[in-house]
């Protein structure tokens, strides 16, 4: 219920002064677990997410946004599962596989932390990782008109015009080894990567590349984690 209300607290800023506007959310399915993965540019993301959305997402948030004792109670009542990035976090990845085997929609900003320019940047390994893991569908997203919006330095989003795209679902393939190993997860991610940048270069009429807001170029294949 509360997730609701909040759902219907944000609408008139979602709906009205954000213009907020979806396409492909026929893709997300009526039943059944999914990672929801997007970038992430703006704090406004996960609210135009979950608003673009019919089902619920549990997000999963920074272990330090969690703790802010003035937050806590909205992520707490929002279903949230909090991550720690500096280390390996086995709890988190336990509780997100829990609420995947129990048909819920996770969703995941792939880049780990807000891109301060609005580019793309390659995908941490733990979204592959619980793909892998879980073996659910993988529903890219690409967020535009967020960080344009509300940029790191205003205290309150500017009126604008957001999109939110989501994309064809996709699935995690193994090599020949049954257990992940890195290299599969590396292919996985950027192949994860891809599809959202794909969804943020083209324009909703489908083809042209988008002029101005966020750049989405294809993400760096280092490798890295």
């Amino acid at each position: 219920m509360f997730y609701a209300y909040v759902k219907l607290f944000f609408y008139p800023l979602v709906r009205i002064y954000l213009h907020l506007k979806v396409e492909g959310a026929e893709g997300i399915p009526r039943r059944g677990a999914a990672l929801v993965v997007a970038n992430h540019t703006s704090f406004l993301d996960p609210i135009v997410l979950g608003s673009a959305c019919s089902r619920k997402i549990h997000f999963i948030v920074l272990q330090w946004m969690y703790d802010l004792w003035r937050l806590r109670w909205f992520y707490w009542g929002m279903e949230t599962i909090p991550f720690r990035t500096e280390e390996a976090d086995p709890r988190a990845i336990k509780r997100a596989l829990t609420r995947l085997r129990h048909g819920a929609l996770v969703g995941v900003f792939p880049e780990g932390e807000r891109s301060p320019d609005g580019s793309l940047r390659e995908g941490k390994l733990g979204t592959a990782l619980l793909a892998a893991v879980s073996g659910v569908p993988v529903i890219p997203c690409a967020i535009r008109g967020a960080l344009a919006s509300w940029r790191p330095t205003t205290y309150f989003p500017l009126p604008g015009n957001v999109q939110v795209r989501f994309g064809p679902a996709i699935h995690y393939t193994s090599g020949n080894s049954r257990r992940p190993d890195r290299a599969d997860l590396v292919s996985f991610s950027e192949r994860m990567m891809s599809a959202i940048a794909a969804l943020a270069s083209e324009e909703r009429d489908g083809g042209s590349p988008h002029r101005g807001g966020e750049r989405a170029p294809a993400p760096r294949s280092d490798g890295s984690a």
